[in-house]
């Protein structure tokens, strides 16, 4: 499990946390119940699921709740069938002030065997930390590392 600290932030500035920090993993087998007209999972089934990884992820970022306020982009790369294990993998890619855009990354295999994963979906959304009167506020800072920088 990613460590959780967070930078002490110096005097008037935010704290800093990396993307491994609200990397989220959802996993869900897929049934008859979520499959479409053509037997395939329906794509707003798939939707909720990448929202709901991404919010969790924008959520542990914020260190509380955030709200999606767009999706910015879903690609829908492959069909995914009754008895798919649908993997949901969410994390940080930017964080401005208040608002975060969270990348999503969804793979399928059959869920009784070990072969390999195939990339079904991916998509790009943006959420805004909120207080408990819905005002937005800020976030932690992004620390993302730079390839081949140690």
């Amino acid at each position: 499990m990613a460590d959780r600290t967070v930078t002490s932030p110096a005097p008037g500035s935010r704290p800093v946390k990396t993307p491994d920090d609200s990397r989220v993993v959802l996993a869900h087998i897929m049934s008859e119940h979520d499959t479409n007209l053509y037997g395939t999972i329906h794509g707003g089934v798939m939707m909720k699921l990448i929202d709901d990884a991404a919010a969790a992820a924008a959520g542990r970022h914020a260190d509380g709740p955030a709200v999606t306020v767009s999706v910015d982009r879903m690609t829908f790369l492959a069909p995914v069938r009754a008895g798919d294990l649908l993997s949901v993998e969410a994390g940080l890619e930017r964080a401005g002030r208040t608002s975060m855009t969270v990348g999503v990354r969804v793979t399928s295999e059959r869920w009784n065997s070990a072969g390999p994963a195939t990339e079904v979906a991916t998509a790009f959304l943006t959420f805004v930390a909120i207080d408990a009167d819905g005002t937005p506020r800020p976030v932690p800072e992004l620390d993302v590392p730079v390839p081949g920088l140690s």
